[in-house]
């Protein structure tokens, strides 16, 4: 039969064929999938496939077995993973090729999508904000402490025992001021867990959330110094340093990696008070810098494709802006005293963009992120003032409710890095989104202060987030301070 024939003979097949005899084009968005996660990593490794194959002069052949061309080093490497799970979903479907499919079902072809996505790097968010709320609370014991102060003051002028105020540790006889600086150190220790609610297992429906669980604790030490002007007010400031690390719950989410965080602080605060009423505010900025561990692994049945283990590391850095403003006022029942305040607090959190490196094509680029916050807070402390011939003891129990009027859920952009230039769209962006944040919440502490003779104060104290979500917090602090 003649070449002619042949040609004709195949031209008239596929006219009776409609065109369902040709393969079909690979999708991973054929399969749908009911977790968020998996959703965005499916139509962002289908678009990165076909940004490499696709065109009149595409990166990548699809059906290349090695290195070639155009598509060589890291973007092969990258390819071929990509390739992996688009031909997985062939294989699902019935579909296209398969010759690098991973034989896996459509549950943990979810998982392995998942540890491509990096959703834990939502983590960061709340490692940015978590740091600058425990200078807060460090700021708000330093204020508390002079505080301390008045109470002794206002016992002692409504006949409690003043024998610290006559004794040269308070009050002088030209102007009420013994000694006019102070210098204080304090130190904390935090811990906690956010649950996840990304429902893993996809048992009981769909998920509700986009975060992976982890554990976190972390150590801060602040040191600090303050002048009293006169009766009336105090200007200070404190520099914090601080370190945090989040250890991803890979038996509860599909993640497994650590962040590690450190950075330090500086603030400036003014306060003025008198025996029974206050005002303070503060202004500063935090430095932190991140050192990201990402692990992403999954299996495969074929013996044509290798399992995946790798690990991927990154660093970045952000910048805060953050300010208070409190007030507040005692009242005074013989030694108890009830003190109810407001207060408001802000943050501006810039953290910036940021590559990975070291996964064999695993690897992100992260784009810029910016993080606001804005808290409302109003609450009371309860105290009672104890004048012993040593000095003044207070313990004290506090309770506040917080309203959150932004801190808005947010998207981190994550594309593959080793993209070529200019190759990159919007549609190959993972777009993480990060889970919506709990508006109301109380905070509740206890502790305690103690002034002795000559101006050594102390406290110690422990405090606790209630009504988050799936967020908890606890940090235990205490500290010193000296009149010089």
């Amino acid at each position: 039969m003649s070449t002619t024939a042949n040609r004709a003979i195949i031209f008239l097949f596929f006219l009776a064929c409609g065109g369902l005899c040709t393969p079909a084009l690979a999708d991973l968005t054929a399969l749908q999938f009911s977790n968020p996660i998996e959703q965005a990593a499916a139509l962002a490794n289908q678009a990165t496939y076909d940004e490499l194959t696709g065109g009149e002069a595409p990166t990548c052949n699809a059906e290349i077995s090695g290195p070639a061309g155009s598509c060589t080093g890291a973007v092969f490497e990258m390819f071929s993973n990509v390739r992996e799970l688009v031909e997985t979903a062939n294989e699902l479907t019935n579909s296209g090729s398969t010759r690098y499919s991973l034989r896996l079902d459509q549950e943990n072809l979810g998982f392995a999508l998942r540890w491509t996505a990096a959703e834990e790097m939502a983590a960061q968010g709340s490692s940015a904000t978590q740091f600058t709320n425990s200078q807060i609370n460090s700021l708000a014991s330093r204020i508390s402490a002079l505080r301390v102060s008045a109470l002794g003051r206002t016992a002692s002028n409504d006949g409690m025992p003043g024998t610290l105020w006559a004794s040269g540790g308070g009050a002088s006889a030209d102007d009420g001021i013994a000694k006019r600086w102070g210098g204080f150190i304090n130190g904390a220790f935090g811990y906690g867990r956010k649950d996840d609610t990304t429902d893993p297992f996809n048992t009981g429906g769909s998920a509700s959330g986009a975060e992976d669980a982890f554990d976190f604790d972390g150590s801060e030490i602040t040191l600090g110094a303050d002048y009293r002007l006169g009766e009336s007010m105090v200007l200070g400031a404190l520099l914090g340093f601080s370190e945090r690390r989040v250890d991803f719950d890979s038996a509860v989410s599909i993640v497994d990696g650590t962040i590690d965080t450190d950075g330090s602080r500086l603030i400036v605060f003014a306060l003025w008070e008198s025996n029974r009423y206050y005002v303070s505010g503060s202004l500063g900025g935090q430095w932190l810098g991140y050192d990201f561990s990402r692990r992403i692994t999954y299996p495969s049945l074929n013996p044509l494709v290798a399992p995946v283990d790798v690990t991927t590391t990154s660093s970045t850095d952000s910048n805060t802006l953050m300010g208070t403003l409190n007030g507040g006022a005692n009242f005074n029942f013989g030694g108890f005293s009830v003190a109810p305040y407001a207060k408001a607090e802000f943050q501006k959190v810039s953290v910036d963009e940021f590559t990975e490196r070291g996964a064999s094509g695993f690897e992100f680029g992260y784009g810029e992120q910016d993080i606001d916050s804005l808290q409302l807070a109003a609450g009371a402390t309860l105290q009672y003032v104890f004048t012993p011939r040593f000095g003044v003891i207070v313990p004290y129990a506090r309770a506040e409710f917080r309203q959150e009027f932004e801190n808005d859920p947010r998207n981190i952009s994550a594309t593959y890095a080793s993209m070529p230039t200019g190759n990159v769209s919007v549609d190959q962006d993972f777009n993480l989104a990060t889970d919506e944040h709990d508006e109301q919440f109380f905070v509740v502490a206890g502790g305690f202060s103690v002034v002795l003779k000559g101006g050594l104060q102390g406290f110690l104290q422990y405090q606790q987030v209630l009504e988050l979500e799936t967020f908890s917090d606890r940090v235990i602090a205490g500290g010193i301070r000296l009149e010089f």
